[in-house]
């Protein structure tokens, strides 16, 4: 065989093997960030009113896996399978992030000394540092590594951090579609 027909070869090769590559890298991109939404059924709590009242909603189940959740997503915990294939999970909205020292002073969050602007559509939530009838966690609260702090924004009705402290990310399920 000749030289120039080997390069031509070896360069045909190269080619072919660049452009698989390029491909693969693609659909494996693809299949990461494609969203995976499950309907779940919140049931009868009133942990977000009213900012979320719907009791089914849409939940990407693969919005955390190329990145982490962001202060004020509302994120799902303990989505569970029923026998008829529905799906039953708690929601909270995050306000802590890993490292965090979150307290809660005149129903606004406080997240490292400095009050943080909570976004529009919360502008009239007002937060309190104690759950009801409940112990509640020592403020300020310095958010574990791993760890989330999350609260409802109906605090009178919500089991959270404030009580729980803060949820290990690996129990964050998901984030619910359009609420943020």
């Amino acid at each position: 065989m000749s030289r120039a027909r080997l390069r031509f070869r070896i360069s045909t090769l190269l080619i072919v093997m660049t452009i698989v590559a390029a491909g693969s890298a693609f659909c494996v991109h693809r299949i990461l960030r494609q969203p995976n939404y499950k309907l779940m059924h919140v049931g009868s709590s009133l942990a977000m009113a009213p900012t979320i009242t719907r009791e089914i909603l849409a939940v990407d189940m693969h919005a955390y896996r190329l990145v982490k959740p962001a202060r004020w997503d509302v994120v799902v915990l303990h989505s569970q399978e029923q026998p008829t294939g529905d799906y039953v999970a708690e929601i909270l909205r995050v306000i802590g992030l890993p490292g965090e020292t979150v307290s809660i002073s005149d129903g606004k969050i406080v997240v490292d000394g400095y009050p943080v602007t909570q976004p529009q559509h919360l502008q009239s939530v007002r937060y309190s540092a104690g759950a009801s009838d409940t112990q509640s966690e020592l403020q300020p609260y310095t958010v574990p590594e791993g760890h989330y702090y999350l609260l409802g924004d109906n605090p009178a009705k919500a089991k959270d951090s404030r009580t729980l402290g803060g949820i290990p990310e690996p129990e964050i399920r998901g984030r619910v579609s359009g609420n943020r």
